[in-house]
């Protein structure tokens, strides 16, 4: 009789945990794909991790008026931290579509800036410039940004650029940064033309920019061997959620470190050089017919509220209207959205910050262009 009630109650209490485990499981399972689909955080080991085309041979090369530029049909894929993104360049070395349909008669919209307008991180299908394409079919968009470009090299850029169709709007896609890459001739270690103020005038100089020893001695990754810790987190990340819950626990212990301080910019910035490069820009655009707006990026820091300085676009809002320049800022759209929108380890929109975008862009299209 005992033996019999022991047996019982060994089944019992085995199933009680096989009911434990498989409710663990399954909670698991429904948080696992959740994170995939909400906010998705995958893993690369520093073996993976590879984006040094970006700067050197199958993505871009040196150019003499504007430091570096994208190489033609240029095909490369990049892993970073944050996500593993196949990149082909058109024939003019943009990460654009080919533009081969020359007796289509449609206003062009020009899009200019750095690596937000470039797509790093997303896949091509997912940039703004491309979501807009399908949002805006009456238009023909151009995109001729490229990663590391300040204003001056976006100048430069639209420039040398020459379509026979009706422009209707040029696109000035601003970045936070843009102003330290305005005021140094010295970027991302290449060598780059710089704007000087003689009087109130422009002044080109360091051209023909010169041509460091990273283009003429093709690049060579560090190889690195991934050590026993590194591959028990690539096992173990495999699943988002655990590499979530080890990215926030990295984040609470650096921001409870003794005497740590978080702060925004220091100094306030010259804008001097960008108001001119600004004012030149929309006189070049309007002189080809067509309508010049500056596009503010919120910065990561304003929109996740990493420290407490002051939104950088108060300043180059203020200079826009001193100037009589169109802007839009962008902020209000992504503090509209609870949507994850940065990626956690790195400065750039993920799709969906992509896809705010896009949306704002095609409000401001649809207000201010005519039919």
């Amino acid at each position: 009789m005992i033996h019999l009630w022991n047996r019982q109650c060994f089944r019992g209490l085995a199933a009680n945990i096989m009911l434990l485990f498989g409710s663990l499981f399954f909670c698991f399972f429904v948080i696992e794909t959740g994170y995939r689909v909400l906010d998705p955080f995958p893993f690369f080991s520093r073996s993976e991790i590879n984006f040094s085309n970006i700067w050197h041979g199958n993505l871009s090369t040196y150019d003499q008026t504007l430091g570096w530029k994208g190489v033609p049909w240029g095909r490369a894929e990049l892993v970073t931290k944050s996500n593993r993104i196949w990149f082909e360049h058109n024939r003019y070395g943009f990460r654009d579509i080919e533009h081969t349909d020359f007796t289509d008669k449609k206003p062009a919209i020009v899009f200019v800036g750095d690596s937000f307008t470039w797509g790093f991180n997303v896949e091509f299908e997912d940039m703004f410039v491309n979501r807009l394409r399908d949002m805006l079919p009456g238009y023909e968009l151009f995109n001729l940004a490229h990663p590391g470009y300040g204003t001056d090299q976006e100048f430069l850029t639209f420039i040398r650029w020459h379509e026979k169709r009706t422009l209707k709007l040029v696109v000035l896609m601003f970045c936070e940064n843009d102003v330290a890459d305005n005021d140094s001739m010295f970027r991302y270690r290449k060598p780059k033309p710089k704007y000087q103020l003689v009087g109130n005038k422009l002044k080109l100089v360091g051209v023909p920019v010169p041509k460091d020893e990273a283009w003429t001695q093709p690049h060579r990754s560090k190889r690195t061997v991934d050590s026993w810790r590194t591959i028990l987190k690539k096992f173990l990340f495999c699943s988002h959620f655990l590499h979530d819950v080890n990215f926030r626990y990295a984040q609470f212990h650096w921001q409870n470190k003794p005497k740590r301080i978080r702060k925004g910019r220091s100094k306030k910035p010259d804008l001097n050089l960008t108001s001119r490069l600004l004012e030149e820009f929309k006189r070049e655009a309007e002189r080809r017919g067509a309508k010049f707006v500056v596009v503010l990026i919120p910065s990561k820091r304003e929109i996740e509220k990493l420290d407490d300085s002051l939104p950088y676009q108060i300043e180059i809002a203020d200079l826009s209207q001193r100037t009589g320049i169109k802007y839009l800022d962008m902020a209000p759209n992504f503090k509209n959205t609870w949507y994850r929108t940065y990626y956690r380890r790195d400065m750039h929109w993920n799709s969906r910050g992509h896809k705010i975008a896009a949306e704002a862009l095609y409000d401001y299209a649809t207000r201010n262009l005519s039919p």
